[in-house]
């Protein structure tokens, strides 16, 4: 396979791992996959792997001085900080994005590196052939949660960015991935989806950068440039799980063509709810539903 396989995880980055992770669980069901400490060049970070939905997200807080996730919180604020996706052959992947003038700012290991984020309209991606044992998508049964969520997330819908020219960044991105622009506007309005991208199992949406007249609810006034900012994730039913989580102090905000985007200040990642998929994602054509995730008894 030429271009990338799936999303095998989008990354989010903290000041403080437990107050991450206990609302992830308690609101939408986030179920540990494993936890550890990490002081390697490029990571510098306590998290771990957590599954939400259909998909996992690496969350974590920074270790040591020198740690770059303490850069990006300190600077940014934390929040969404890169994506993971997987390939056939690392090694070869490297390789290919060379023609495409794309290089490795760190190697994790031999099957893990991240590509500089000067090369992909400043976003920072993670390639990788491996994966972890404790993936549902390879067969593991996660471990039972701790408590009933208050809207169980069904399905990790979609994963966002925020970019100047989303169209011609869209066109790199999926050129990069080998997959598909599945929509794109030339001139995207303030809070407008400007372009949509195939992440085979998932997709990327791409918003203009916030100018005059976009939402302050969603963008804030700190967006200057090129990030990735939120994921969506699916629910039964958005009327009630919007009521439910209301009762629990966390409110939208703000609708954007039907998706409800959750205060930032009572979450730990920047979330928006969908009761359907969009109709450009690609599950809908599969033949076969996505993994299924096991329980332990």
């Amino acid at each position: 396979m030429v271009g990338i396989k799936m999303l095998w995880h989008t990354t989010a980055m903290g000041a403080d791992y437990d107050e991450m992770l206990g609302p992830l669980q308690r609101l939408f069901g986030a179920a540990v996959m494993h936890e550890n400490v990490s002081e390697a060049v490029g990571v510098g970070r306590r998290g771990g792997m957590i599954w939400v939905g259909d998909n996992s997200i690496e969350i974590g807080a920074p270790v040591g001085e020198r740690s770059p996730v303490r850069n990006f919180v300190e600077r940014w604020g934390g929040g969404m900080h890169s994506i993971a996706l997987q390939v056939d052959d690392a090694k070869a992947t490297a390789e290919r994005l060379a023609r495409h003038h794309v290089a490795p700012q760190v190697w994790i290991d031999d099957g893990i590196f991240f590509s500089k984020p000067q090369d992909t309209a400043g976003l920072l991606l993670e390639w990788s052939d491996r994966h972890t044992d404790d993936d549902p998508r390879w067969g593991h049964a996660l471990r039972p949660r701790p408590e009933t969520p208050v809207a169980p997330a069904l399905q990790y819908a979609f994963v966002t960015a925020v970019v100047a020219r989303p169209a011609a960044v869209a066109d790199r991105l999926a050129g990069l991935f080998d997959t598909e622009v599945l929509s794109a506007k030339e001139n995207p309005a303030p809070d407008e989806i400007g372009a949509i991208v195939s992440l085979k199992d998932c997709l990327l949406l791409l918003f203009p950068l916030p100018t005059e007249g976009a939402s302050k609810e969603i963008w804030g006034s700190g967006i200057t440039r090129n990030r990735f900012h939120a994921h969506g994730l699916l629910v039964n039913n958005l009327a009630e799980a919007v009521s439910d989580l209301a009762s629990h102090g966390v409110c939208p905000v703000a609708q954007i063509a039907g998706m409800a985007y959750l205060d930032p200040e009572a979450v730990p990642i920047p979330t928006f709810l969908v009761e359907a998929l969009l109709v450009e994602d690609p599950r809908h054509a599969l033949a076969q539903p996505h993994a299924q995730e096991k329980q332990e008894p």
